[in-house]
């Protein structure tokens, strides 16, 4: 039987797809630092010097009145998490979006507070963030770059968005898109790898056109080499299957010199055809996962950047109402605790978030099982709300929701949640029609079904002093009007400035979309 030779260039081809998913995959080990918040304006000599940052991108677009600031970063130990820190600090921006879902956010941050899945704190991880707050630094296995945004925007006071889509969703779209033709298109990734010539004059252009400049991979990876420790961790497999290959063809070399010139020939053919499958099954591949996981996830996020950008216009023009708190998310862990909160039914109103505004005489299905809505459930359906209310059912406010950020927090030496919600003003009464207890079925832990009717319409005071919180964890809304519907708006003439924390493959092509866009 003739024997092939697998040559180590074919091997380290036939994983260059294990390569690219590696790198979007890969966990950091570093922590934020700790720094004090700066008070200075960003001036135009700050901006000179953080665009010609080599992992930072920018867009300026005057026409809108936007600039961003795109931030390449490495989910390894490196300069990154300090990065983030100094970045926020010093353009002070109106928001900033992270390449996180609501579920990584999640684990991040109770990683980075110490808490285990069940919500108990860990010792291990308790020393670590303490390590972490006293500047130790270097402890956090996971994430510390986001971590950084996320830690450095909620003591300076900065709406978070999350820019990226479940990872379930992108598993999704990889099957969705493994049998089409266009998936395997090599244009995005050759263009890529292609310089932009057009952004080395963008930087010179007059104040008045819109100015773009670009991440340099080259230079991030010179000023910091820890940045390469993705690519050195996740090439270390190939590398290594590659070497026992070649071990396989050094070994096999000796009996090659028995075989006779014609199956001599016939090997060396079969492994050049070998080599060119290799090399054109591997690039396609490469192309597909490029595609799907880098440049359709760009997209996301720049989706994600201009929808930020649109919530915090209208947040400058007093269209929407920002509010931010910190609430424990099991206060039955607390035993000094007991009972749901109560409010005045005459003058409180507490309020409920949507996704879709509730429309008058249209009934809408709630499935709740947070224990906050559970308490708010509680409170209005017990004997003393009902007895003070005018309504003939109970009633509670609902707002739609244009951006809801929630991250782990320590409340009380608890797992609390930290809540940064932006909605409208407008909102609409909701009277509870129907309430059915249940169980969820895996857990086994209490739900309701509440079925709820849209009432009339309310406007509430964009006052701070308009919303208060329950320690249940729900808002209340103290200033509201049913008759007043119309408030002047704000002028929108004042500029919004987003930062974009994302991994550095998905740096340009944010940045790209962004100056189409």
């Amino acid at each position: 039987m003739m024997r092939r030779r697998l040559s180590i260039f074919t091997a380290l081809l036939l994983l260059l797809p294990y390569l690219f998913l590696c790198l979007q995959n890969v966990t950091s080990m570093c922590l934020p630092s700790k720094t004090q918040t700066s008070t200075t304006q960003t001036t135009q000599h700050n901006i000179n010097d953080i665009i010609n940052s080599p992992h930072i991108g920018y867009i300026k677009d005057p026409s809108n009145k936007l600039e961003v600031f795109v931030i390449g970063t490495s989910h390894f130990r490196c300069s990154s998490a300090a990065e983030v820190t100094s970045l926020i600090t010093q353009v002070r921006p109106d928001g900033v979006v992270l390449e996180l879902d609501p579920e990584r956010v999640l684990r991040l941050t109770k990683q980075y507070y110490g808490f285990d899945a069940d919500g108990d704190k860990s010792q291990i991880d308790a020393s670590v963030q303490s390590k972490t707050s006293n500047g130790g630094g270097e402890e956090l296995l996971y994430g510390s770059d986001f971590v950084a945004a996320v830690t450095t925007c909620q003591e300076m006071d900065i709406p978070l968005f999350l820019g990226d889509e479940y990872a379930q969703e992108t598993k999704q779209r990889l099957m969705q898109l493994l049998f089409r033709a266009e998936a395997y298109s090599p244009m995005p990734l050759v263009t890529s790898l292609v310089p932009d010539m057009t952004t080395t004059t963008t930087k010179t252009r007059a104040a008045e056109i819109s100015t773009t400049s670009r991440i340099s991979l080259i230079d991030t990876f010179r000023t910091d080499p820890n940045k390469l420790t993705p690519l050195a961790v996740s090439s270390s497999p190939p590398l290594v299957i590659a070497a026992l290959a070649l071990l396989l063809q050094n070994n096999e070399a000796a009996a090659s010199i028995a075989y006779s010139s014609s199956s001599g020939s016939l090997d060396a053919v079969m492994n050049v055809l070998e080599t060119s499958l290799s090399i054109v099954v591997s690039f396609f591949a490469s192309c597909f996962l490029f595609n799907t996981v880098i440049v359709e996830r760009d997209e996301i996020l720049a989706d994600s950047t201009i929808r930020a950008w649109n919530v915090l216009r209208s947040l400058k023009n007093g269209t929407f109402i920002r509010k931010r708190w910190e609430f424990r998310v099991n206060t039955d862990k607390n035993k000094n605790e007991t009972g749901a909160s109560s409010f005045d039914a005459t003058t409180e109103l507490p309020l409920f978030t949507l996704k879709r505004p509730l429309i008058k005489g249209k009934r809408r299905n709630l499935n709740l099982f947070e224990p906050r809505w559970l308490k708010m459930i509680d409170s209005m359906t017990n004997e003393d709300y009902t007895s003070s209310s005018s309504a003939s059912s109970p009633q509670f406010g609902c707002v739609r929701c244009t951006n809801k950020f929630y991250s782990a927090a320590s409340v009380d030496g608890l797992e609390g949640r930290y809540a940064d919600i932006i909605f409208e003003r407008k909102g609409a009464l909701a009277s509870i029609v129907e309430l059915k207890e249940g169980k969820r079925p895996t857990s086994g832990d209490r739900k309701i079904g509440v079925t709820i009717e849209g009432g009339d319409e309310f406007t509430i005071d964009d006052e701070s002093t308009s919303i208060s919180v329950t320690k249940d964890g729900y808002m209340i809304a103290n200033k509201w009007d049913s008759n007043d519907l119309s408030k002047p708006i704000q002028s929108d003439d004042e500029w919004v400035k987003v930062v974009v924390v994302v991994g550095l493959l998905h740096g340009n092509g944010v940045v790209k979309l962004l100056s189409k866009d």
